[in-house]
Parts: C-alpha cells; sequence; structure tokens
C-alpha cells in the first residue's frame, strides 16, 4: 500500500470567510537594495459583503505598521490589532453591506519570503543585485496586506521607486516612467482586469529589454534578459509570438491583455511563475548555443503562458482546485507540441509526465481536488500537474476535439475575470456535449489512484475469433472498476481496422469476430490512458507493432512491452527499431529496453551502435542504457572511449559519466573527478560524474564527493554531491562522517539542496540524524523543504514504511530542476476470467488518426514550475 500523502490527521482546509471583498489594490512602495526592504502604502478599495460589517481583516506578515487610514481618516494603532500575521483594523461606524471603503496601511516590510534580495557574495560573486517576487501560493502577504486567497480577485496598480541604473517589471500597462532624485526612477503600472493577490508581481535588476510582437493577436512581446545572455534568451522565447497566436485560435479567447512580458531571474526558486502579463523564468531556462542541441524549454514557456487564460483569466476558487490552473496549463504543452512538432512529439512529451505521475504514485495516491493538506504547497505535485493534464486529454478522446475546444472556449469566456471549481467545468462540457460526465469527473479527480491493466489476446483459428481480456488490478482501498473507452486496433492483412470499447468490469472479456488472425492488435491506440498497461501478447504481435505502430506512442509501447520478453527475435526486433525507426523516441525506447535486458551479450551488441546515432538523444540513452551492464568490460570501455572523444551533448557526456560509475569499473573513480571542471549547461557534466561516483559504491569516492560540496558550486552540483555521498557511503565504516556531513548541509542557502541533504540522510537510514532533522524543520521557510525533511524524519522513525519514499523524494528534487525523467511503473497481477461478449460482424474500417481541432494544423505544449 502507497504511503498516506500526509499523516493521517491532517486536517481538511477550507476558504475563509470573506465579510469584505477586494476591488483594487493600489501599491506605492519605495525598493531599498541596501536594506532589504520594501516601504510604503497599500491602498485596498473593499466591497461590504456583510451587513454591519465592524471591521476588516488582513494577511499581512512581519511588517512594521507606520500608520492606517479607513476612508481618508486615521486609525489610531493602538487600536488596530496586529499579531505578526494578521491585522484587524476596525471599522467605526459599522459598514451596511453593499457599501465600499478605502482601507490605507502604510507599512515597512523586510520579507523572508514573497520578495527576495540578490546581490553579490563571496561564494558568488558574479550573481546580480535583484529583487523579485513569488507570491504563490499563499506569500504575497509577506510583500503587502492582502486578502491572500484565489477567491479574492481584485484589478491592481503599482507605483515604486527603484534605483535608476535597473529596470522594474509589474503587471499590466506601464503607464509612466520618470526620474526623481537622488538617482531613482518612478515605474506606475496598472492592470485594468482583476488578478488574485498572488499574481501581483514586482521585479526589478539591470536587464537588457527586448521587443517582438504576435501579429495575428496584435500583442506586443516584452523580453527582459541578463544583459550578457541576450543571445540565449531569443533561443529560448523565439516561438513566443507564434504561441500566443495558436492559443488564442485553440482556445477561442484572444490574449486578454496588451502586452505580455517574460523576465529571467536568478535563484528564482521555481521554474516559472505567471504572473499575469509578466511571467517570471528562471535564468536556469536559458539554453546556450551547445546545451539547445537536445534541450529547449519550450515546455515552460508556453505552460507559463498558457496560465494567462488557465489561472490568470479563470482562477481557481481556492486551492484545492488547483488542477484548473496547472492541470490546464501542463496539458497545454501538449497542445503546443502537437501544432508546432505534430503528434509523436506531442505524445512523447505526455509520456514523460505519465511516467512522473505514476511514479509519485508509486509512494502516494491523492484525489486532485483534496482538502487535506497542512501548506498548499504541499499538493502541487506530480497528481495536481501531470494527471491533471492526463485527465483533459482524455477528456478531449472521450467527447472529441471540436467539442473539446469549443467547451474550453465557453468555460473560458463564462467565467474570464473570475473564479472556478470542478463542477463550473463539468457543466459546461456536459451544456456543449450532452455528454453526463459526472461518473469521469468522479473517478478521475474526485478519486484516488488509476488503473492497473493487465491485457492478454487469444485467437482461436477454428471459430475464427479473438479474445481481447483486460482485468483491471489495481489494489488497496479504491478498487472499484474504472470505466474505460478505449480504441483498439487490429491490422488483418495489411489493413488497420479500429474499434473503440466501453469497458466498466473489473473483469471483461470482448470477443472479435474477425475474418482472421490478425498481424497486430493494438491497444489503446494512441495511448491516451492514464494507468499502467500491461501489455502479454504474444510476442509476434509486439513485433509487428513494434515495426508498423500506427502511431509513435504505439510502437514505444510495443518496445516497452518487449523489454520484458528477453528472446533472441526480440532483441532483434529491438536493434532495428532503435537503429530504423522514423521517431527519435521509439529509437530511443528501444535503446533503453537493450539496456534493461542486461546482462545478454546480444543486448550489448545490439545497443552499442546507438552510442554513435546521429541523434544526441538517441545517444543519451545508449549512454543510460549502457550503465545496467554492471562489471561488463565492453560496456565501460565504451562509456570511457565516449567520455575521452567528448560529444557535441553535453547531456551525452552526463549520462556516460553516471553510466560508468554504474558499472562498478575501477575506472570510474579516478576518471568522473576530473570531469568536474567541465563547463555545461547547468552542471549537467559534473552532475553525471558526481551521479556515478555515488553509484560506483567505492569508498574511494568519499572523498572527492564530500570535497564537491562546498559554497562555491552551483546549487546542482551541491545537490548532487550530497545525494551521491549517501549513495557512496551506505554498508561503509564512513557513514557517520557522512551523516554529519550531510546535517551540516541542512543549513545550506539554497532550499533544494536543504532537501537534498535531507533525501542523503534518508538513504543512510541513521536515526542518529532525528534531532538535526527536526532542528532543521522548526527553522525551514520554504514549504517544499519543509515536504522533504518531514517525510525523512517520519520514514526514519518508522523504518517499516514503503519503501517507494526515497525513489519519490529523489525524483522531487530532480523536478526541481524542471527536469521530467521517464520512469518504467508496471505492475504484473494475476489474470481473472471474465464474461465475454461477441460482435456480429467485424467492425467498420477507419484510418488511425486521433481527433483534431477544428481550426488546427499544429500545436502543442507547455509547463513549468517544478513545479511550483
Amino acid at each position: 500500500m502507497p504511503n498516506p500523502f500526509v499523516p493521517q490527521d491532517t486536517q481538511a482546509r477550507y476558504l475563509i470567510d470573506r465579510p469584505a471583498g477586494v476591488a483594487h489594490i493600489r501599491l506605492d512602495l519605495a525598493l531599498d537594495f541596501a536594506a532589504r526592504t520594501l516601504s510604503g502604502s497599500a491602498a485596498l478599495t473593499l466591497r461590504v459583503r456583510r451587513e454591519g460589517l465592524s471591521a476588516v481583516t488582513l494577511s499581512a506578515v512581519d511588517m512594521e505598521l507606520h500608520g492606517v487610514t479607513v476612508d481618508g481618516v486615521a486609525v489610531a494603532l493602538a487600536d488596530v490589532a496586529y499579531d505578526g500575521s494578521s491585522l484587524r483594523v476596525p471599522l467605526h461606524p459599522p459598514r451596511p453591506r453593499g457599501s465600499t471603503l478605502d482601507l490605507v496601511v502604510a507599512y515597512t516590510a523586510r520579507p523572508t519570503k514573497g520578495l527576495y534580495f540578490l546581490a553579490p557574495d563571496e561564494n558568488d560573486p558574479d550573481r546580480p543585485e535583484q529583487c523579485w517576487t513569488q507570491g504563490q501560493d499563499e506569500d504575497a502577504r509577506h510583500v503587502f496586506p492582502c486578502i491572500d486567497v484565489p477567491a479574492e480577485k481584485a484589478t491592481t496598480e503599482l507605483i515604486c521607486l527603484a534605483p535608476r541604473d535597473k529596470v522594474l517589471l509589474s503587471n499590466g500597462d506601464l503607464l509612466e516612467r520618470s526620474d526623481v532624485e537622488p538617482n531613482q526612477t518612478r515605474w506606475h503600472y496598472k492592470l485594468s482586469s482583476p488578478q488574485a493577490s498572488y499574481l501581483v508581481t514586482l521585479v526589478c535588476g539591470p536587464f537588457a529589454e527586448m521587443r517582438d510582437h504576435a501579429s495575428e493577436t496584435n500583442v506586443d512581446l516584452y523580453y527582459f534578459l541578463p544583459p550578457h545572455r541576450v543571445a540565449d534568451g531569443q533561443r529560448a522565447l523565439a516561438k513566443t509570438p507564434r504561441m500566443v497566436d495558436v492559443f488564442s485560435k485553440l482556445i477561442g479567447i484572444p490574449y486578454p491583455h496588451r502586452r505580455y512580458s517574460q523576465v529571467f531571474v536568478a535563484d528564482f526558486i521555481f521554474g516559472g511563475m505567471e504572473n499575469t502579463t509578466a511571467t517570471t523564468l528562471t535564468e536556469q531556462a536559458l539554453l546556450d548555443e551547445r546545451a539547445a542541441l537536445d534541450h529547449d524549454v519550450e515546455p515552460l514557456v508556453a505552460h507559463e503562458l498558457a496560465h494567462q487564460w488557465w489561472g490568470d483569466l479563470v482562477t481557481c476558487r481556492e486551492w484545492p482546485e488547483a488542477w484548473l490552473n496547472e492541470g490546464f496549463a501542463t496539458y497545454f504543452e501538449y497542445v503546443w507540441f502537437e501544432q508546432d512538432r505534430g503528434r509523436d512529439e506531442a505524445d512523447w512529451h505526455a509520456l514523460a509526465q505519465l511516467d512522473h505521475y505514476l511514479h509519485e504514485a508509486n509512494e502516494y495516491q491523492r484525489p486532485i481536488v483534496c482538502r487535506h493538506f497542512r501548506a498548499p504547497i504541499e499538493i502541487f505535485d506530480g497528481h495536481l500537474y501531470e494527471k491533471g493534464g492526463r485527465v483533459l486529454h482524455m477528456l478531449r478522446h472521450l467527447v472529441g476535439d471540436d467539442a473539446f475546444f469549443e467547451a474550453l472556449g465557453t468555460y473560458g469566456r463564462r467565467h474570464a475575470g473570475g473564479t472556478v471549481e470542478t463542477r463550473d467545468l463539468v457543466r459546461v462540457f456536459e451544456e456543449v456535449t450532452g455528454r453526463s460526465l459526472d461518473r469521469f469527473f468522479d473517478q478521475w479527480v474526485l478519486r484516488p489512484g488509476h488503473p492497473d491493466l493487465r491485457v492478454t489476446w487469444v485467437w482461436d483459428d477454428e471459430r475464427k475469433v479473438g479474445q481481447l481480456k483486460v482485468v483491471q488490478t489495481q489494489a488497496g482501498d479504491n478498487v472499484a472498476a474504472y470505466e474505460l473507452h478505449v480504441d483498439v486496433g487490429f491490422e488483418i492483412e495489411g489493413r488497420l481496422v479500429t474499434q473503440r470499447f466501453s469497458m466498466g468490469e473489473a473483469r471483461q472479456a470482448i470477443d472479435m469476430r474477425l475474418e482472421r488472425s490478425p498481424t497486430m492488435v493494438v491497444f489503446d491506440i494512441g495511448g491516451t490512458l492514464l494507468a499502467t498497461v500491461k501489455l502479454e501478447l504474444p510476442p509476434p504481435l509486439l513485433m509487428r507493432q513494434l515495426a508498423a505502430g500506427p502511431a509513435a506512442i504505439d510502437r514505444i509501447a510495443a518496445a516497452r512491452a518487449l523489454g520484458d520478453v528477453p528472446e533472441p527475435r526480440v532483441v532483434k526486433a529491438l536493434a532495428k527499431a532503435a537503429l530504423e525507426d522514423t521517431f527519435w523516441g521509439v529509437r530511443a525506447t528501444a535503446v533503453t529496453q537493450l539496456g534493461q535486458m542486461a546482462p545478454r551479450t546480444d543486448a550489448l551488441d545490439a545497443l552499442l551502435p546507438a552510442l554513435s546515432a546521429s541523434d544526441p538523444r538517441v545517444r543519451r540513452a545508449a549512454a543510460a542504457a549502457l550503465g545496467n551492464f554492471r562489471g561488463h568490460p565492453q560496456a565501460a570501455d565504451a562509456l570511457v572511449a565516449r567520455l575521452g572523444s567528448g560529444d557535441d551533448s553535453v547531456f551525452v557526456l552526463g549520462n556516460a559519466a553516471r553510466a560508468l560509475g554504474q558499472t562498478r569499473d575501477p575506472r570510474a573513480v579516478a576518471l568522473l573527478p576530473t570531469l568536474f571542471a567541465t563547463p555545461s549547461f547547468q552542471d549537467t557534466v559534473k552532475v553525471g560524474a558526481l551521479d556515478g561516483l555515488g553509484a560506483s559504491s567505492s569508498e574511494a569516492a568519499i572523498d572527492p564527493l564530500i570535497a564537491a560540496y562546498h559554497p562555491g558550486a552551483s546549487a546542482a552540483a551541491r545537490r548532487a554531491a550530497l545525494k551521491a555521498v549517501a549513495q557512496a557511503a551506505e554498508g561503509t565504516t564512513h557513514k557517520r562522517r557522512v551523516r554529519e556531513h550531510l546535517e551540516g548541509a541542512l543549513g545550506d542557502r539554497d532550499f533544494t539542496v536543504r532537501a537534498a541533504a535531507a533525501i542523503g540522510l534518508l538513504t543512510l537510514r541513521d536515526r542518529k540524524a532525528e534531532p538535526a532533522l527536526e532542528a532543521a524543520l522548526r527553522r525551514e521557510t520554504d514549504g517544499r523543504a519543509q515536504r522533504f525533511i518531514d517525510r525523512t524524519l517520519r520514514h526514519l522513525r518508522d523504518p517499516g514504511a514503503d519503501d517507494g519514499t526515497l525513489g519519490t523524494l529523489k525524483a522531487e528534487v530532480e523536478r526541481l530542476r524542471d527536469t521530467l525523467k521517464g520512469m518504467q511503473e508496471r505492475v504484473e497481477r494475476l489474470e481473472t476470467p471474465a464474461v465475454s461478449v461477441l460482435p456480429a460482424k467485424p467492425p467498420a474500417t477507419k484510418p488511425p488518426r486521433r481527433p483534431r481541432p477544428a481550426a488546427r494544423r499544429e500545436d502543442k505544449k507547455p509547463r513549468s514550475k517544478p513545479r511550483r
């Protein structure tokens, strides 16, 4: 049984009372970089909802109050109740329902969250002097007094004094920019459409400005970049104009503002944040020319842009419903790829997302709409993002493209400027399609888990009948059968016949009367299901599917299934696909499956040529797969040779370094530290070398790994060094030394590194670390790091807990680096007989195509935020 998402005594979270609503927020502020403070006033125009309202309560954390006025009349500070987090202002006389009032709070804030000041220091002398806000989920209250819930939306205005040598960005239109003395610039932005408080942004730093334009929608685009990274910024954002136009057309709602800005900042705590009209992106997303060979950030760029509709224009009413923000933006990553690169690329990306969710679900499963959490950040996980996006993909498959995009447009227009719950989405889709969708949303959104499917096919040549048997094997507290709508393809004499089946039973068998035995049976053609699928089909059918499946995702499914069939004929089929398939993702999957067949020498022989493939993404897969051949000199020789000769792709080199350590070859400990100084995008090569040292399980790796953790190293390298040293120390006499090293890293300046230290301590499984972890938990301010540390503590105290925790924690840290890594989670269970139904005649023939939206030719995909 998976571990619970949160402790079982966690209370449900509900929306707070809001006796007064916010209509407009005007912030008049000044930045002090030296003091790291923000000072000025927040003026809120409030609408009274409750008769006889005698006080207004705002969230305001750690602020020094200078004065409060209501409708221009000063309120004595002695009469204002303020406890450091909640500000209660009395109203004399009480206000009638429907009236408005203007409340102004003058204050100074020195935030520890919500607003972050950066400056060079001895550990990072090149760090720029910047500041930026990050309000999601409930951190706007650290920056200005507000009603800090997504249900409360208001128009906003920001006036701010900033140093003259810096650029300042906020929401909406720039109304004024004027220089004032001494050496200050006054910036005035205004957003005339309502937004939630968490979307209010303020970014200030020494940025270069670039401009672009979305021609079809007439939207002005602004890119703010580190001055020395302009070319990298152009590379990362080049497709923004088309994204704006494509999304506007598909959604049926033009981009809802006159301008859209994107700014890259240092040390950002997410991959990106969709502040209304002004997205903040991490500098880590800036691609140098070499990294761009086999990596791009279009999913991140598209994800944050999609939020301008899904999350900003239409906002979840409360955080339990946040999939209406994040699941939508995640799915529009798929939409972008589909439009821009075609279905195969889109399906590949969706498969990586599905794998991420399934890996997380191996530790815990929760409903997508979930009220039980200690802090909202806890639900920003693979269930919210990847599972949410997959639910939309299945909904699209169920209702068809035309109805799907028509319903999305209706939903967006109806709730523009407002807030929504899942039932609002359901009702619109029911109106547009005429379908009853309560069961669909109940099983996929309101209920935890997913189906685990075991699929078999048996042909009776005498009767000319084939039996497709699908058994739902999911176990646990939520074992009710899912209602599935699955397309199955049958190839007969080179002709593909497809049939859609509705399956609502836990054990279901369907007899198909066909002209002759099919040469290919493709279950879930197009790969739309959110499920684990164990294909137990005869190898010839799978090999034919691998060779001629109608879509790349179908061939990938066959390759994955064949990885469990270590036969010579299968090795040959995978080897052929690895070299000849038209889509690189199929070639890479075939390579990966050959690696899963280790230690077979024929699989290794078939795998080695892929290390010289023309596509670097296939070479990456080959390098990683060679790590499975532990103790095999030929695999290690190939990796050493690749590291010696180099590669255009830094990701190939990173994987080769990691794999060399996994082979346990004695050369790894001497060779890998020499790669630490190799410059690469996000320290990819160094991280691979550190991972490889950890995987080498050599005591000789411990000293270089400890030395690799130092303040001057990048956060990525520090994370990797901590996780690797814990791995290397397992089963050695160095556990105490390494434990103390990891305990010291719990105070690292970067929250992802602190999380990695906690994961390292979990790897060691030394309960003597509990006091250090408890102290770290008490002082931790980042909700994600708190979750890592808390889970580690719980797991150490309960050694019998599910071992999936460790792997999931590691994967979540990688997610914080905006890295989606495909993982295979397949569960084999016992087959149970089922009742069969025999159609009277063969199904009708139709082309094997996925539905397409009416007014669309190519498009797909966004996403980011490690998650947020």
